[in-house]
Parts: C-alpha cells; structure tokens; sequence
C-alpha cells in the first residue's frame, strides 16, 4: 500500500525540482539522492506486494523502509512551508530573514541526508540479519468482468419465510401499535431482511408512512429526531431551532394521524428504547415498528410478549445458492469448480456477509481448481460461527485485493458507522490524499470511480442511494468491515480514529477522524509533523475557536485535508493561508462570515466548500488557484472578480482544472470570467437571472464541457417570464435544472430542442404556467423530475420523450392528469408519485397495467406521507 503513497510524493518531489528551480538550492544533489532511494524502495514494495505475513523481521523491515521514506515527505514538506512563508514577507523582513533561510536550508540538507543514511542502514540489514522475503507463488491473475448491479433485497437467498411471516404481522393483527424485533449476530442479514420486507409492494402499499434510520452505538437523540422528521415529514428551518421536547412534540403529532412504518436499524442499548418509545403514537392504525439488534435483550425488552425473529444460519444449500449468485450471477457455474465452490461455500459457517464477501474475492480472479484451492487453503478450516471468527475471511478479502484498493478501501475507516458517505465527498478526499493513479486516457474522477466500483463489486461496499441516471450517489460500509478497516489502517499508521469509547491521542497516524464532541484533542494530540488529514464527524454544537485555530497552524502545519463540516466555526481567520500544503478545506458557519481573501493563497487547494450566511455579497479573486477542482459556496452566491489586467492573457489565470463551480451570482458570468474556465462541467447559478439573463447566457453557450447546469432564482428579485429566444445552452448540456424561476410562459417547447439532455428537474415554482406541453423533443431525455409546481395539466405528444426512463411528480397537488402517450413508450421503467390527486394515482395505475405489470416499477406515496 506503501507504493502508492511513494509513487504520488516521487512525482510531485521531481515536479517541485523541475517547477522550483531556487526552492532547494544548495540541497539538490541530496534530494536527487533521496529520489534514486526512493525510486528502489517503489520497485521493491511493487514486486514484493502481498509478502508480508502480520508479524516478524519482514514485517518490521518493510515497516521501517515506509516510515523512512514519510520521513523524507515530512523534511520536504516542512521546508516547503518555511519557502512559502518568506514569499509572504514584506522586502524588509526578508532581508532579515535571509539568514534563516540559509539555516533552513542547511536543515533540510541534513534531515534528507539523514533520511539516505537510515535507508541505506534499513537496506543493509537485509543481508545482516539474513531477512528472506517469503515465495507466496505465482502471483494470481485478476480477472475484469463487466460491472454488475448489486443483488436486489428480491434476489436474496434464505429469507422468505422469514419475510413473508413478518409482511404478515406488519399488515395483519390488531390495530394497535406492535413491535417486530429482529435478531442475529453481525453480519447474519438482519438489515438485508429488513430491507426486503420495507421494500416489498404490499408494505408499501399499506402504510400511509414509512421510516428507516440507522441507530448505531453512539446514537444521539436531537441526530435521530432529525433523521425520523427528514424521512417522515419536512425538517423545515424552524425546526432545526427547536429543542428536544419540541422535536418530539411536532413527530408525535405527525404521526398520531398516519398509519406508519418505523425501522430502527441497528440497535444496541435498550436505554435507546426507553429513550425513544414515547414518540411513537399508539393510535390504532395498525402502525408498526421493526427493530433489528445483535443483543436479545434489546429485542425481549422492546417486545416482551412474543419471541423475536431470530436469524438463522444458512444451510449448506442456502450457502451455495447465495454464493454461486454472487461469483458468476445469472451465470452458469463450472461442473469442475462445484465441489471446490461448495467447500469454499461451507467454510463461511453460514454467515451471509462472509460469503458474500469470499464470493466478491472469487469473481476477480482466474476460474481455475489452482487458484480456487489456494483461496480454500486460505480460510481457516476451523471458522465456527463467532463474529470474531468471521473476521478471517474478511481479512482475507483485504488481502486479495489489489494494492490500488488497499488505501481506498481503508480509508472508508474515518467515516462513523453507518454513516452515509456521499460518493463525490469520498472520492475528492481520495484525490485529495493522492491515493488514486491516473490511468490513460481517463480522468482521475473517473478512475476513481471505477475504484469505488469495484469496491461495491467485490462486495466490501454497500450502494446506499443512486443518481438519477443510475451511478452511486452514495454508499456505506457494514460495521464488521468498517472494524476490520480501522483494525488494519491502526496497524499500519494509516489512520486514527477518536471516538467516545476510544479518546487516546497518542498516535503517529497521518489521519486522524474524530468521532466525538470533544475537540480537547487539538490541544491536547502531540505536535505532529506528521498528520496529513483532519476530519471532524459528529460534533453536536462543537465550536471551532481562534484559539483551535492557532493550535491547528501551530501542530498540523502539513495537513492535506481539513474536514470541519461537523463543527461550527466561529470566524474564518486571514491566517488560514499558512496551511499551504491543504488541497481539500470544508467549513461550515452559523453566523455572518466575512471570507478572507487569504483563503486564495491556498494555491494546493483542490476542494473548497463553505457553508455560511456571508456578510453582503463576498466578491473573490480564484486566479493564483490553479489546482483548484471543486469551489462549491452554500449559503449565497459569490461574486467572481475579473482576473486583474496583467493575467488576462489568454493563458495567463485560466483554471483549466476547475470541474465544479457553485453557486455564483448572475453577474459573475462575463466572458472575462468564464473563459478562464474552459472545462467546468457543473455550474449553479444562483441570484437574479431575470437581470442578469441576456448578457451572461452568451458567455455560459461557450462552455463546451459544461453539463450540468442549475438555474435558482433569489426570492428577492424580479420573476423570469420566460426563456428568452437569445438563450443558447451549451451543446453538450446533459442536466437542466430550474428552480424557484416563475416561468409565466411554458417552457417546455424550447428545452425540448436540447440534443443531449438526459436529465430535466423543474422544482418549487420553476413555472407558474398551468399547462406544461411537450409537442416533440427530448431525444435522450431519460428523467423528468417535477416538484412543487402548481402545473393542472400536462401533455406529452406521441413520439417525443422517446428515451424517457424514469419519471418523478412530488407535490404537484393541482396536477389533474398524466399524458396518455406514457402508456405507449418502451422505454418507460419508472413512475414514482408523491401525494398525487386520486385521478392521477389510477391513472398511473392504469398504464402500469396497459404495460404489464412487470415494466413499469409505480411507486405511490399518498399526500401526508412526507
């Protein structure tokens, strides 16, 4: 795993020899030595992947040539910074200074020739203590096959009786509230069956409301108020105010007048029921309450009348089923690897997630006897059914896995549990730490989304929500995994992680993820040189100080990440700019924010996200940023400067790196701004458009690589009456969305003309016109999303639409019809309406029947479910 760290610090070391041509003068034939180590060290850990055993002299060797070469990183890092702070002087203190800089150098030059003396020390040993690296054979092939889907909760084997006896207790029995415990060890299925049955047509058809939160061990009451109310009703501003009586007032309420589905995932304590239980109404509805728990006596002390659903063990034939889905799908199983297949099946003891993931190791490589039975070999043939026995197989997955995985799969570590991780965060911190190799011909987004993949393919990662166009929108880790992570990534000082159980700050980790309320630990974690990443999750009402913020400049000087989307920070100070190494930065703010224009000289930065109610309307230069990928403002639009005269050359100031740009104000959008932005692919635009439409819509038609755009109206200025005819949208526009604009004029006929859009949201008053008409157009649209519109009618003519997938109505309560031409496209998978009026709802019942009761999926949520 090493390697990939040695080979992102060997290129961007030789780029900073060639780019840098005075920064390491008088040190230069020391570096250029250390890279020729280095190189060696690179080379050695590549050939030598997957030979070292947990424990012994190989495994001390290999540990002391990686920490050799951090050490190296350390030195340069460390000078770097000391070079970018005399660039920030005044001419005066340089010449003070330059003394210093002549003692830093020489510094350098000794710390690196220290870092070669101790590699060639490490190196020597080798011979001096007879260290033989072990044969593990010949190195096993891996097989790429196309991506598949996960298994659906529908194709998941052993659990029918189960589901159907539990579908029956939700929908049947007395009317009163009941419980429905489920139990089982980790990783038995207990969530997989619940989410079955949550999911299945009948459940969905019988509860007015339906509930899903995960628990976890470290559940915080106010956390879980929110996640029920988000899932259950609308978690309005005002309610984010209230306290916890309120909160639990205004659920009780709500549910007191719906028949609901509650599923609390993952319990631990049975405090958490007594917590908790007040809040869910009795109110002779038929509503229920599925809990799935490890312990019984939670599941006994939520339901003491009746026994709970105990999970079982897969039988031999349920195993084999199961795995033989997961390694070839829908494929036929080789006769020569059946009895092999049913051994490896059978050593998993039964256990769901063990086999899953075995099965995930065996889909990527060769279908041979050979490599099948050194896998076989591989699994202790003693697994009894034990959590902690488990954990065999999952290592042994962590094993197999190629070493562009290691780190990726590692770092899912930082996160809490059952925390969902939304993909394009994951993947910026990926890129971030430098953990991801660009491949040819491919971007280093999509690269790493082909890591995440193939995470999710293997069977290590779970898809917790999809795209509209059917990627990962997010994901999560199962709990006994996310342990295995942080067992290993300890191990090996790839990270720590702070919890409440776990409050230690002693730790050489280049990553530290805090899981807490306390942030004692920036004062109290030992100044270090070597911390990388700085990520905060959880912190209720936790406060970022000046004083937290001199510390962290003061001890974590060389951080890479700095994640604070969980604390509230007071100010953002002018000082920031002495973390120069950062290349990803979240902040999130309560109060009024003045945004420093020091946040500029960040020139590593790669992603910039702030959350903050800004004083006026912040006005930013981002030319000296050219790394910069991702700038995304919450909160009100930013005004972009011009680039100042001397950079508006044609190549001078252009962020040609620049993919993500959100939200800026209207007037932002000159040519002098948007042409130093040649390949930026998602752009919200967020002020007064009616203004402002004329002149910036031209300068937008020339992002040729823009495709996806939203369009968002302040509430405080002018309506749009309609799309003007001088609009031109960029030609490979793939996403268009409107929202709050007040179109009076429908706009339908003039976006249908887009060749390449496949995705169309027009949501909260895109348009007050009462008619939408769709005459012809929309060659490659595939979803239409329309929310919180006050439309009545809606009509699609024959032919157009002739790629649509999937549609979405939500909240459009004045909608009286739904097109007739939707029962006569093929290409129509899904129709999902929310709160719609009782002739819509048959009539959408009537085209999934026109269509056969298998094409379309219908989903139909009445008015007061959310």
């Amino acid at each position: 795993m090493a390697d990939i760290f040695l080979s992102f610090f060997l290129d961007n070391l030789t780029q900073l020899l060639s780019q840098e041509v005075n920064l390491l003068l008088d040190v230069e034939a020391e570096v250029n030595s250390l890279i020729d180590q280095l190189k060696l060290i690179l080379c050695f850990l590549r050939d030598n992947e997957g030979k070292r055993n947990e424990q012994g002299i190989v495994s001390e060797w290999m540990s002391q040539l990686e920490e050799a070469a951090h050490e190296a990183e350390d030195a340069i890092d460390n000078y770097y910074v000391h070079v970018a702070h005399e660039r920030g002087q005044h001419f005066a203190t340089k010449l003070i200074t330059i003394f210093g800089k002549v003692i830093a150098r020489h510094e350098v030059g000794k710390k690196i020739e220290d870092v070669n003396t101790r590699i060639n020390g490490i190196l020597g040993n080798k011979d001096k203590f007879s260290i033989q690296i072990p044969e593990t054979g010949d190195q096993v092939a891996m097989v790429e096959r196309p991506r598949r889907l996960p298994i659906e909760e529908a194709d998941v084997v052993g659990f029918d009786d189960k589901a159907a006896a539990i579908i029956k207790q939700l929908t049947g029995g007395e009317p009163s509230l009941d419980v429905v415990p489920i139990v089982g060890m980790g990783g038995i299925g207990k969530t997989t069956l619940a989410r079955k049955v949550y999911n299945d047509p009948i459940v969905k058809d019988h509860f007015d409301c339906r509930v899903w939160v995960y628990v976890t061990q470290e559940y915080r009451e106010r956390e879980l108020l929110h996640a029920i109310i988000k899932c259950a009703m609308v978690l309005t501003d005002e309610m984010k105010e209230m306290d916890n009586d309120e909160l639990r007032s205004n659920l009780y309420k709500y549910l007191r007048g719906t028949r609901y589905l509650i599923v609390l995932d993952d319990v631990w304590k049975t405090k958490f029921w007594d917590d908790l239980n007040e809040i869910f109404p009795n109110n002779r509805h038929g509503s229920r309450i599925i809990i799935t728990t490890r312990i019984n006596e939670v599941a006994l002390y939520t339901k003491p009348s009746n026994p709970p659903h105990n999970m079982h063990f897969l039988s031999k034939e349920e195993s084999w089923e199961l795995f033989s889905k997961k390694v070839f799908g829908a494929g036929r199983f080789p006769q020569e690897l059946k009895e092999l297949g049913q051994k490896i099946a059978g050593q998993c003891g039964g256990l769901p997630l063990a086999i899953v993931v075995l099965a995930g190791v065996l889909s990527k490589k060769e279908k041979t006897k050979h490599i099948w039975l050194r896998v076989s070999n591989s699994v202790s043939s003693h697994l009894n059914r034990e959590t902690e026995q488990c954990r065999d197989i999952l290592a042994l997955s962590y094993k197999n896995l190629p070493r562009h995985l290691k780190s990726c799969f590692l770092y899912f570590g930082v996160f809490p549990e059952d925390f969902e991780i939304p993909a394009k965060q994951l993947i910026r911190l990926w890129l971030a730490e430098g953990i991801v190799q660009q491949k040819d011909r491919q971007t280093v987004e999509d690269t790493a989304d082909d890591y995440l993949e193939e995470l999710i393919d293997r069977n290590l990662i779970q898809v917790a929500k999809k795209t509209s166009d059917g990627g990962v929108k997010a994901c999560r880790i199962h709990d006994l995994l996310r342990d295995l992570c942080i067992s290993i990534a300890e191990q090996e000082k790839f990270l720590k992680v702070l919890g409440y159980a776990n409050s230690s700050c002693q730790s050489k980790s280049r990553r530290l993820g805090i899981h807490s309320n306390n942030l004692n630990c920036i004062s109290s974690y030992p100044a270090a040189a070597n911390l990388r990443s700085f990520l905060c999750f959880r912190l209720d009402e936790g406060r970022l100080s000046l004083n937290h913020w001199k510390l962290i400049y003061k001890r974590f000087t060389l951080l890479k990440v700095l994640d604070l989307w969980a604390v509230i920070v007071d100010t953002i100070p002018t000082d920031i700019e002495k973390l120069i190494h950062l290349r990803y930065l979240r902040l999130k703010s309560h109060t009024p924010q003045s945004l420093p224009l020091s946040i500029c000289n960040l020139w590593n930065l790669e992603t910039l996200e702030v959350v903050a109610p800004f004083i006026g309307r912040p006005k930013i230069g981002i030319w000296k940023m050219p790394q910069l990928r991702h700038l995304q403002f919450h909160g009100q639009a930013v005004v972009l400067q011009e680039p100042p005269p001397r950079m508006r050359k044609e190549r001078d100031g252009c962020l040609c790196n620049l993919h993500t740009l959100t939200s800026i104000s209207p007037d932002s959008c000159t040519e002098g701004v948007l042409s130093k932005l040649p390949n930026l692919i998602t752009l919200e635009i967020n002020g007064d458009l009616e203004k402002h439409m004329d002149q910036a819509f031209p300068n937008i038609a020339r992002l040729n690589c823009l495709k996806s755009l939203k369009l968002v109206r302040d509430r405080r200025c002018d309506y749009m009456k309609s799309i003007p005819d001088c609009v031109v949208f960029p030609s490979n526009l793939t996403k268009l969305t409107l929202s709050e604009t007040q179109l009076s004029e429908d706009p339908m006929g003039k976006l249908g003309q887009l060749p390449n859009l496949e995705v169309l949201r027009l949501t909260n008053s895109a348009c007050v016109d009462r008619d939408l008409y769709c005459s012809h157009g929309f060659p490659r649209l595939q979803v239409l999303k329309l929310k919180n519109l006050s439309i009545r009618t809606w009509e699609v003519s024959r032919g157009a639409m002739p790629s649509l997938r999937s549609v979405v109505i939500k909240r459009c309560g004045n909608l009286k019809n739904l097109p007739s031409a939707l029962q006569h496209m093929t290409s129509l998978q899904e129709l999902e309406l929310w709160g719609p009026s009782v002739s819509v709802a048959n009539q959408a019942t009537d085209i999934q029947k026109n269509q056969g009761n298998n094409q379309i999926k219908l989903l139909i949520y009445q008015p007061d479910a959310r």
